[in-house]
């Protein structure tokens, strides 16, 4: 009989759950929104009638664990959200106890943060199959971070290594949301492009942006600015080339420190690859230590939404070994 792990992927637009087997076939998979507005013990409840969903579809003895990536800090030993900008109202929530209080007690789990997990998700079953040191960096609203190094994924001591978007790129950079200034995620994150944008838009009502978002500047999207600049329009290629070389000149820095075998891109802001990637590119041969930089390969992501609850799963059929 197969083993089954329900994984969890839970962040602040959407959460996913899912049943997957030791294959990393995904058999079974629930994605619902994610009902923030109304406050952390509705979201808990919407969870777990998705879990419920998922566990009734097999035989219980069928099911050896429970994974969950959250989008913020975890105190991964007593399974606890520290701090998640995302999800407001979840800070020292006790995910974990929640769970262990629910129908599935008994259960093994693991917690950690959702860029871990997606980082496990692509040495498992995509981009990093078979490369023993990699980091890989989650293009989105924000910028996630995970690092594997000799195959084991990093946590530090207070279980927050990895948060790569808040390495300093530009001191005298814009004020990111951590509250220091000129961070990666500051610069090259769909936030940093969407607020790029919208600066651009109010001296360009002329530009192919402007007429993407129909003059409603505040709706842009960095899904918007990527289909400009695939259209030639000079603003948004800006945009891009911008985030693109402080995306390189992080990358360099962490190349440096790492010396990893591959850097894995995903997130939904790297769907603009073919724009940005030939300037991160650039920046990296540039500012990387030669030796470091000619061994590590900056590959796109290959599990696309399904890496964390993969490394989710992943992460439970290592703890059973």
């Amino acid at each position: 009989m197969k083993k089954i792990v329900l994984a969890i992927d839970l962040g602040g637009t959407n959460f996913r759950v899912a049943a997957i087997n030791e294959q990393g076939i995904i058999e079974k998979r629930v994605k619902k929104p994610t009902p923030v507005q109304e406050g952390c013990n509705s979201v808990f409840t919407c969870l777990l009638s998705a879990l419920g969903e998922v566990y009734q579809c097999f035989p219980k003895k069928q099911i050896y664990g429970i994974g969950v990536g959250v989008a913020g800090v975890i105190d991964i030993e007593k399974g606890i959200i520290t701090q998640s900008p995302n999800l407001v109202g979840f800070d020292g929530y006790p995910i974990k106890e929640k769970l262990d209080a629910s129908f599935l007690e008994s259960l093994p789990k693991v917690i950690d943060n959702d860029a871990n997990m997606a980082a496990l998700g692509e040495k498992w079953k995509g981009a990093g199959i078979g490369v023993n040191n990699l980091l890989c960096l989650t293009l989105g609203t924000g910028i996630g971070g995970g690092i594997i190094i000799q195959g084991q994924l990093i946590h530090g001591a207070d279980g927050m290594a990895g948060e790569l978007g808040h390495i300093i790129v530009d001191p005298s950079g814009p004020k990111c949301n951590c509250g220091n200034q000129g961070c990666l995620e500051a610069l090259a994150s769909g936030s940093a492009i969407k607020r790029e944008a919208i600066k651009a838009l109010l001296h360009h009502p002329e530009s192919e942006l402007y007429k993407r978002c129909q003059g409603k500047i505040e709706n842009i999207t960095p899904e918007i600015v990527y289909h400009a600049a695939r259209a030639g329009d000079p603003i948004a290629q800006k945009i891009y080339y911008e985030m693109g070389r402080y995306l390189g000149i992080g990358i360099s820095s962490l190349i440096n420190i790492f010396n990893p075998e591959m850097v894995i891109i995903g997130g939904g802001v790297s769907k603009a690859w073919e724009i940005f990637f030939p300037t991160t590119q650039k920046e990296v041969r540039l500012r990387a230590l030669k030796l470091p930089a000619l061994r590590a390969r900056i590959v796109p992501a290959t599990c696309a939404d399904d890496a964390g609850i993969l490394g989710a799963a992943y992460s439970v059929f290592k703890l059973l070994e």
